[in-house]
């Protein structure tokens, strides 16, 4: 079964060279048929179509070719894309010398000798013809330079998919760690409100399930998730000595966010909010919608027990989100993070992608 499978992988892989080989070819000759057409009406010596002209364009373009083809899988390669400029500029001078002083030379006397029927006249001196060189040099040097280009786009945003993908994927267990110790916990206490904390974190898994798969979700439906998680904690607090507050001003409307993006600043704010010698914790969740604008703020205490460097101290949660942050929203966001004696504050704005 798994040689079946390299073999299909094989078959696959040879398939797809296969494609882009013919692709390439096909892009060659369109590029050189063009390169033909235009300069056979530079050439033509009259407006019908003429055996002289066409021979010799073909002539003029053939050194053309080989100037270019040099240049593409020997001075580039080798020379340019090993950041060795000084000896791909070299080359390419030899390039385009020798390209113009060849065409110069094959029209002025060595194109008698292979075609003694026809009367060729060279019009162009050495500088015109370097120009000619020098142009179908530069054009072809700026379509591969692109072509390498547009790739290393599409690998910088394979691997940025691929990178919070990864990302994504570390906060689901660490998601689900602390819900299961909360359930846990209520367990212990034999709790009769642990069947709706089942059922809450339940909603939560199936928005984890179903619609973080996406690169963005509704801000709505991540708000609503906010307010099951926030609601699930409620149950297993001492209401007498800790505060616990959501607050939603404005309308989300149809704007979109990352998913569970804001999900570890709150998971951050329970992890520490609710711990300390202190008899009176506070947690306070505020978020503001304004217009295309997210202002997020999550405030909570934490105890002398507690506050060693938290800013250094605070798991995988908010490094993973600064990373996710820097990725989807660059420049486009604003993160502080503010550590007191008894509190620890998260100030975050974004400008949200509709």
């Amino acid at each position: 079964m798994k040689e079946r499978t390299r073999k299909l992988k094989r078959s696959r892989s040879k398939l797809t060279d296969l494609m882009i080989f013919r692709i390439r070819w096909w892009q060659h000759l369109l590029f050189w048929g063009v390169a033909l057409v235009i300069l056979y009406n530079i050439f033509k010596s009259s407006g019908s179509l003429e055996k002289i002209d066409v021979i010799y364009t073909l002539i003029f373009v053939l050194p053309l070719v080989a100037v270019v083809y040099l240049n593409l899988y020997l001075a580039i390669p080798r020379f340019l894309r090993r950041e060795r400029y000084l000896l791909y500029g070299l080359l390419t001078l030899v390039l385009l010398g020798g390209g113009a002083l060849f065409l110069y030379f094959l029209f002025d006397s060595w194109i008698d000798l292979v075609l003694p029927d026809y009367y060729f006249i060279s019009y162009y001196s050495v500088p015109v013809l370097m120009l000619y060189t020098g142009s179908f040099l530069m054009l072809t040097t700026l379509l591969k330079l692109s072509r390498s280009w547009f790739m290393l786009l599409r690998v910088e945003r394979m691997t940025s998919t691929h990178q919070l993908q990864s990302l994504q994927s570390q906060i689901n267990p660490h998601f689900l760690l602390n819900s299961l110790q909360t359930i846990y916990a209520l367990s212990l206490e034999k709790s009769d409100r642990s069947p709706e904390v089942i059922l809450q974190l339940s909603d939560i898994l199936k928005y984890n399930l179903y619609d973080t798969a996406q690169p963005t979700v509704q801000l709505e439906k991540e708000i609503r998730m906010i307010h099951d998680y926030v609601e699930m904690y409620r149950h297993r607090v001492d209401h007498e000595k800790a505060k616990i507050s959501l607050e939603v001003k404005g309308e989300a409307g149809d704007q979109v966010i990352a998913p569970m993006l804001l999900l570890p600043f709150i998971e951050n704010a329970f992890k520490h909010g609710l711990r300390g010698d202190t008899d009176h914790t506070f947690i306070h969740i505020q978020m503001e919608i304004e217009g295309p604008g997210l202002k997020f703020r999550a405030h909570n205490s934490h105890g002398k027990s507690d506050g060693v460097d938290l800013e250094h101290k605070k798991g995988i949660g908010i490094d993973n989100t600064r990373q996710r942050l820097d990725l989807i929203y660059p420049g486009k966001y604003q993160l502080e993070i503010d550590e007191k004696s008894n509190s620890f504050t998260v100030n975050l704005n974004i400008e949200l992608n509709k």
